[in-house]
């Protein structure tokens, strides 16, 4: 394998300034180490996925290895909106298409089912993360997301979930606006404090023995007389399976596998505690939501007592201060009829988009696994590819993955993805203002 040669993505690896870092739970002490380390498996990228197939492996008798680059959550996981969504990217009708017979309804499943694989997660280990199991609601925002959120109640209805079609005041009450006319509720949702909840999953991972060591940047992932050898600094970590779980993050490590996706930042926002009156009005049974747009707005309030929105324009670049104002004008046209809104936080990081929209489980190499792709829905989806990873590494037959193996593809053109960002943004916020 290829020494990674550039740093993440250029970002600093402090951790970002965020409502999260605020106000999550202690970081948990981690591992340092010089000289040789032996594992049965070396997982590179301590996000959710890396992070729950450690615990998943380690609860076995598996002696697990995870290095990163920064420290647990600094990545996507510790930095989005916190809302846990069910279901892939696509709906369950065009994955049926994609992939006909068995292997679509698995896959259909396998996102069903992601929620409920984080709530159990935190139930079983007391994980301290603010869990909120109270759903998820997803409004229209335009005349095509109306027949969008038709067409995603009935089919998940008619797949066994007890959803719900919401419209006029009902839908109003629920979330605090009258911005949307219909709408419809999903009970597998909720949300979480994301970093608290990859520090919790980084602190049971210790619990059962696995050793976290960060920050250690992986510049080598070779196979050297049948054993992997990762090379971080001074460690070098020496193991029969290899596990990567960089998300977004990926460099030359793999490859090909960082021009397999795009990586595009978005951003959060978060206000000052809200006065009590705005906190009784927005989304006051616990809800959290995210609309229609093609740049996704996402809302919800944190434990606090904070509106925090998230999305609502991408770019592939550092800076996110074009999108806070996107962002600070949409919280208005929702809520700004019940009075001030004044913002304190705002952050933002990557997420890896796949060509097709679906996550992808990659074998490059022998007793190699490596998945990517959760394209914005990365809290369950990526919670739920780690389990599968590391039931892979254990034997699972790869037909009997609920996630297909795939070969690492490559995004066309993709030397110009900023360009291509930035022209897919401006053309998404044009159909969302045409409707």
């Amino acid at each position: 394998m290829n020494t990674a040669t550039c740093g993440l993505l250029g970002e600093s690896l402090s951790l970002p300034t965020s409502l999260w870092a605020a106000s999550g739970i202690a970081a948990p002490a981690l591992s340092f180490g010089q000289g040789g380390e032996k594992a049965d498996v070396v997982i590179i990228g301590a996000g959710f996925t890396g992070l729950t197939a450690a615990i998943h492996l380690a609860e076995v008798g598996l002696r697990c290895v995870v290095l990163d680059a920064a420290q647990p959550g600094w990545g996507a996981s510790g930095r989005n909106n916190g809302q846990v969504i069910a279901g892939l990217k696509l709906d369950p009708d065009v994955i049926e298409q994609i992939y006909p017979g068995e292997a679509g309804r698995k896959l259909v499943q396998f996102g069903s089912d992601a929620p409920a694989e984080v709530w159990h997660l935190i139930q079983r280990f007391g994980i301290d993360c603010d869990c909120n199991h109270r759903g998820w609601i997803q409004p229209a925002f335009t005349r095509a997301g109306i027949a969008q959120v038709k067409a995603r109640h009935e089919a998940w209805r008619q797949r066994g979930v007890d959803t719900q079609w919401l419209e006029g005041s009902e839908l109003h009450a629920l979330l605090g606006t009258r911005k949307y006319g219909v709408g419809w509720f999903d009970p597998r949702g909720g949300s979480i404090q994301p970093l608290s909840y990859a520090r919790g999953l980084a602190r049971v991972a210790i619990g059962l023995g696995v050793r976290i060591m960060a920050p250690a940047k992986v510049e080598k992932l070779s196979l050297e007389a049948r054993q992997w050898v990762a090379r971080a600094g001074d460690v070098q970590v020496f193991a029969s399976h290899a596990v990567v779980a960089t998300g977004a993050y990926a460099e030359h490590l793999v490859p090909g596998l960082r021009t397999s996706f795009v990586p595009v930042r978005t951003a959060q926002v978060a206000t000052r505690p809200l006065p009590d009156t705005l906190r009784r009005a927005i989304l006051p049974r616990g809800q959290v939501s995210s609309d229609t747009r093609q740049l996704l707005t996402s809302f919800r309030l944190s434990p606090d007592g904070r509106l925090v929105m998230g999305g609502s324009g991408a770019t592939a670049g550092l800076d996110h201060r074009g999108i806070v104002p996107y962002l600070h004008r949409a919280g208005q046209e929702l809520f700004g009829h019940l009075g001030q809104l004044e913002w304190e936080y705002h952050w933002s990081g990557y997420f890896a988009v796949t060509s097709d929209h679906l996550p992808h489980i990659h074998e490059p190499a022998p007793k190699l696994q490596v998945a990517v792709g959760c394209n914005g829905r990365g809290i369950a989806l990526s919670t739920s590819l780690g389990k599968v990873l590391a039931d892979r590494v254990l034997g699972v037959p790869e037909n009997a993955l609920p996630v297909p193996v795939t070969a690492i593809g490559k995004v066309p053109f993709h030397g110009l993805r900023g360009l291509g960002v930035k022209a897919a943004t401006i053309y998404k916020r044009l159909q969302d203002q045409l409707g």
